[in-house]
């Protein structure tokens, strides 16, 4: 905890599956809890790598919860069904995604404009036992205002929080923050709200506490990939970028089944976030590598310039 408020790591879908979130808790901690990117129904059939994400064995952090795509309510119930039948009784429901071909299906973000079609989600999920929600959201779809008529459908559901991520979806994750509307979000939501977006230093962390004091904590996403030693600069050496570095690509060398091409293609994916910092030069020599020999030439350069 920082501030007296809990820190959570925020699910990226592509980038914190089960190897980023045991290497980075293992490596470097600081995060109270994890989130995993949101598992959906593709084909009338749950995704094999979500429900592998998923499994309580590949994820040895302390505290992790799965998270479901908001989507129609027998897709979403099949998927809480899947993640009780793994064990899991605390899920996070996904009302923030704001990628066009997900919220253009009245999914994620998306499927905040449509309050009726929410009312529904919520009532399904409401009757299953046991289970405990929260929920990630956006201010709403393309206006910053439709959280206005979702705040009140969660008396049916009991969040034990609320993610928000002051944007509208149509943003995605650019222009101004709208921190006046994440304000009235926050006087009038019943339910423990954690602040989510553009925390990347623990100056940003202190600001939005003390501009948010009645916060119930902060969900950090893109900082915690870009520096993984964020919450703990102590442990921001080379060494341990490297090693975190190392043990992913080795994950997915046993993981993926396109050889060395799509391992080179998975491991570049990752540095379109990590380290943004790093000496320009070995980051241009790592994305323009067309071998793994070249591609570990490169990081290598990296690690030791830093």
């Amino acid at each position: 905890m920082i501030n007296d408020k809990k820190i959570l790591c925020a699910p990226v879908q592509g980038i914190t599956d089960c190897h980023w979130r045991n290497a980075h808790n293992e490596i470097f901690g600081g995060p109270d809890g994890y989130y995993g990117p949101f598992m959906r129904v593709e084909h009338n059939d749950i995704r094999k790598r979500d429900i592998a994400d998923a499994l309580p064995e590949n994820n040895k952090v302390s505290v992790f919860t799965p998270q479901i795509l908001g989507c129609r309510p027998k897709d979403a119930l099949r998927m809480v069904e899947k993640l009780t039948e793994m064990g899991h009784r605390n899920i996070d429901i996904n009302l923030g995604c704001p990628f066009p071909p997900i919220a253009l299906h009245h999914k994620g973000a998306g499927l905040l404009q449509y309050p009726d079609e929410v009312e529904k989600l919520f009532k399904a999920l409401a009757e299953v036992d046991g289970v405990s929600y929260s929920v990630k959201m956006r201010l709403g779809w393309d206006e910053s205002y439709h959280w206005r008529e979702i705040i009140p459908l969660f008396d049916i559901l009991k969040p034990s929080q609320v993610v928000v991520h002051p944007r509208t979806g149509r943003q995605q994750y650019k222009g101004v923050l709208n921190l006046d509307e994440f304000s009235s979000l926050l006087d009038c939501c019943p339910f423990p709200v954690v602040y989510n977006g553009e925390l990347k230093s623990l100056e940003e962390i202190d600001r939005i506490v003390k501009i948010f004091p009645d916060i119930s904590g902060l969900m950090i996403g893109r900082g915690l990939i870009e520096d993984p030693a964020m919450l703990c600069p102590e442990k921001g050496t080379a060494d341990n970028y490297c090693e975190l570095h190392n043990r992913l690509r080795d994950a997915y060398s046993e993981q993926l089944n396109g050889g060395e091409h799509q391992l080179l293609l998975k491991m570049k994916s990752l540095w379109e976030v990590f380290l943004p910092n790093a000496p320009h030069k070995a980051l241009k020599a790592i994305k323009k590598s067309t071998s793994m020999a070249k591609y570990n030439i490169a990081v290598n350069e990296l690690f030791y310039s830093m």
